[in-house]
């Protein structure tokens, strides 16, 4: 969990505005599931692009840092995570521009 969510915010980071940019954190929990939900602004992403953000090696357009030009795995490995957990993530392009990213997880089962 620890690195599905560095991965996340690594890339709301680095896939932002260069100036007056924002990253947007929030957690959710019910009885059956928890979700962590990271969105960034940034430029607008086609469906296409965004549908495509989870393969090995893909990267988004404009980063703020241009010293740290990552390979493309950040989202492929958070994919990885999410599936050997049997949760759903979801990648969806923001009106405004930049990324809305939710990560639903099952919730663990309390012991009797």
């Amino acid at each position: 969990m620890l690195q599905l969510t560095t991965n996340l915010l690594h890339n709301a980071i680095v896939h932002n505005l260069p100036e007056d940019g924002s990253v947007q954190i929030s957690t959710a929990i019910d009885p059956e599931s928890v979700m962590l939900t990271v969105e960034n602004t940034g430029d607008k992403l086609s469906p296409e692009l965004v549908s495509a953000l989870t393969e090995p090696f893909q990267r988004g357009t404009a980063r703020i840092r241009k010293d740290d030009a990552g390979v493309g795995l950040g989202l492929a490995i958070v994919k990885s995570i999410t599936q050997a957990h049997d949760g759903t993530l979801t990648l969806s392009p923001r009106a405004a521009g930049g990324l809305c990213v939710a990560v639903q997880l099952p919730a663990a089962q309390r012991r009797p």
